[in-house]
């Protein structure tokens, strides 16, 4: 349904997010999920992504939709939406 929207949007991240990042951010069922890799700090990595992507989707002019987002390590997840 917004697949294409949302690879859009998968793409203009995988430029916008902190380099260490950019090939850890992929869609699955309509969620943008972000990676943290194990051997980083769950909560200073959460901190940083969830401010890049804010400010990120905060850049683009015009939302189609509700943009979900999922940030995960192998142990904790966290959950957030920007809102149309």
């Amino acid at each position: 349904m917004n697949t294409a929207y949302l690879n859009r949007v998968l793409i203009y991240l995988q430029q916008e997010l902190p380099e260490d990042y950019r090939e850890h951010v992929c869609v699955i069922n309509e969620k943008l999920i972000i990676t943290i890799p194990d051997n980083v700090n769950f909560h200073q990595a959460y901190d940083t992504l969830h401010q890049a992507v804010v400010t990120s989707i905060g850049r683009i002019r015009s939302r189609d939709i509700d943009l979900e987002f999922t940030i995960k390590s192998k142990n904790q997840e966290r959950d957030f939406k920007i809102l149309k």
